[in-house]
């Protein structure tokens, strides 16, 4: 490939800022971007983690907007380095090349806010972003698809000198609101009910990326095909450097068929024919991508924790949607999804619990308390009731908790069992945040 030159590099830094142009319009998403402000007035480094196309280059954009009103265009400096311009082998002279030659042509001398898009492209960017920060060069905003962004002596080196902040496919709220559709209490709720539920089986079909939620249905597959490829095939086959993409694909496609059921190394290694060893590694590169997360069963023994059995949830329902054959006969599995990944944005750690021959989908643990007890059943009906209440009874009676809920399609409904209050809700009034009003 041809050498990188600043000619090249005042090309590529012009196509991607915004300094003789507008900026696009985009729907905000508030809560990240509050977060993201009031990461700014600490003056740390900045880092958005997150599967890749979950919106983290639109938040960086949204906040140089806001920025561009206070300091002007020119105190921004966008990279993104997707850009294949950019070549194979990207490094700190690379980047000491693109800040001289933005300094040169476009801001000399004054403040100056870098925003390092997919940044793990980058050999050795810690280092150069560590030094930019304590010469006070700029102020720093970092992007990375990789839950180890940060880990080992990245982090050393940066340590105690960056915020960050995990970027997920949008919650259901937000859905809605790419949707212009407004709910924020029950009684919007009540109004336009029919719509919420139209769109929520949109929502449970397609997921949330972004881009998907905001493209024509025919289109809506397709891109998250293209996704879950470009995933495979550029985070996980070529930053790790395997050699066999469709075992990987394989093993993929096993963990988004089987999501929500209990799983081990074991199990997978037997139904696949794989090496012990190639499961254990392929599923932490999913995971490492955000692709897949893991839950445990909850035992007061770590060690317990660890050897027990798995469930593996998707990050987003269009991927299982996409691999998958029959959407009708997967609702249950999906509808458990999906609040898995409303509690995990709602920052909750939990577990599931499986004792006695009765079980309870979610536990939630804040601090050193179980905090909540969550069932989810799709179609709740004479034949399932006692089943998915006795799961949630022992669960509630097992941490000392008054009270649970059963997340299903459309009852709302209070009953008390063994002096446990069960509160049944629709699962969009749960993904809301109007639980407790109704």
């Amino acid at each position: 490939m041809q050498e990188l030159t600043k000619l090249g590099i005042t090309e590529i830094l012009n196509d991607w800022n915004y300094w003789k142009r507008d900026f696009e319009a985009y729907v905000p998403r508030t809560e990240y971007l509050n977060t993201i402000r009031r990461f700014r007035k600490s003056g740390e480094i900045i880092v958005l983690t997150g599967i890749r196309r979950s919106g983290k280059s639109t938040l960086l954009k949204l906040e140089m907007q806001d920025l561009a009103q206070h300091v002007g265009k020119e105190a921004l400096l966008y990279i993104n380095f997707e850009d294949p311009r950019f070549g194979d082998t990207i490094d700190t002279r690379t980047l000491d090349m693109i800040f001289e030659t933005y300094r040169e042509t476009i801001n000399p001398d004054g403040d100056v806010f870098i925003f390092l898009d997919e940044v793990q492209n980058v050999n050795g960017w810690e280092k150069w972003v560590r030094t930019a920060y304590e010469l006070q060069k700029a102020k720093v905003y970092v992007t990375g698809s990789s839950s180890r962004l940060l880990s080992g002596e990245i982090a050393t080196s940066i340590s105690g000198r960056y915020l960050q902040l995990a970027v997920y496919p949008l919650t259901f709220s937000e859905f809605l609101a790419f949707q212009n559709v407004e709910c924020k209490n029950i009684m919007d709720y009540s109004a336009k009910k029919i719509e919420i539920h139209r769109l929520f089986a949109e929502y449970l079909r397609y997921g949330g990326f972004p881009r998907v939620a905001s493209i024509d249905e025919d289109l809506k597959k397709e891109e998250l095909v293209s996704y879950y490829n470009t995933i495979l095939l550029k985070d996980i086959l070529s930053r790790f450097r395997l050699r066999n993409f469709e075992k990987l694909k394989k093993l993929a496609r096993y963990l988004l068929t089987n999501d929500t059921k209990q799983n081990s190394i074991n199990s997978i290694t037997r139904a696949l024919k794989y090496n012990y060893q190639t499961v254990e590694d392929y599923i932490d590169y999913l995971r490492q991508v955000y692709m897949v997360f893991e839950l445990r069963n909850f035992s007061y023994s770590l060690k317990k924790q660890l050897i027990s059995d798995t469930k593996y949830y998707a990050i987003d329902t269009g991927f299982v949607n996409a691999v998958s054959f029959s959407f009708s006969q997967n609702i249950g599995r999906l509808y458990e999804n999906v609040v898995f990944n409303e509690l995990m944005r709602r920052g909750k750690t939990t577990f599931f619990l499986n004792e006695g021959g009765s079980e309870c989908d979610f536990i939630v643990q804040e601090g050193n308390a179980i905090t909540g007890a969550y069932q989810v059943c799709y179609d709740l009906n004479e034949q399932n009731l006692q089943r998915e209440t006795s799961g949630l009874v022992m669960a509630c009676k097992t941490f000392g908790l008054t009270r649970g809920s059963i997340i299903t399609e459309s009852t709302i409904k209070t009953t008390v069992e063994d002096g446990v209050e069960i509160r049944i809700v629709p699962i969009t009034v749960f993904l809301l945040g109007l639980a407790e009003e109704v």
